[in-house]
């Protein structure tokens, strides 16, 4: 599909039981699934740090994060590298454990809904939408943010 104004270029990322919806411009690259090295006292949802491209990052499981499960890494588990929206130099980057390798999509007003009903309210989800009928959750990426700020963690 070609992109036209009124549509955004997005990525729809696989999780354990659900999918996010992020703009293309909110990932910096999404790479092969590397175990994270642990930090200690760390909550369910910090899986580690990983060196990427000469920055320390921390990785999170989303779904942890909402209390929706544990995100365990399967066969095809990627790495997806996020740019961090809040300016602040010590968060320039985080990343979120994806279940498999996200799918690139242009969407549009028409493809994209609401979703009235989702099947779970997640603390950090900033809204939740149907494109072409797929549920999605839009993550509250200053919430994500914020969450790793409050672990030291910038």
């Amino acid at each position: 599909m070609e992109q036209t104004p009124n549509s955004v270029r997005s990525q729809s990322v696989p999780l354990n039981g659900l999918r996010l919806l992020l703009p293309n411009t909110c990932i910096a690259e999404v790479v092969t699934h590397q175990p994270p090295e642990p930090v200690d006292d760390a909550p369910p949802w910090l899986l580690g740090t990983m060196d990427w491209r000469g920055e320390r990052i921390p990785v999170i499981s989303f779904e942890a994060a909402n209390d929706a499960g544990n995100a365990e890494p399967g066969r095809g588990a990627r790495i997806v590298v996020v740019n961090g929206l809040s300016g602040d130099d010590t968060l320039p980057f985080y990343a979120i454990l994806a279940a498999g390798i996200p799918r690139l999509l242009t969407v549009d007003r028409e493809q994209l809904s609401e979703d009235p009903a989702p099947a779970q309210e997640l603390p950090l989800a900033l809204a939740y939408v149907r494109v072409e009928g797929e549920p999605c959750v839009i993550p509250d990426q200053d919430g994500i943010e914020a969450l790793l700020k409050n672990q030291g963690l910038g």
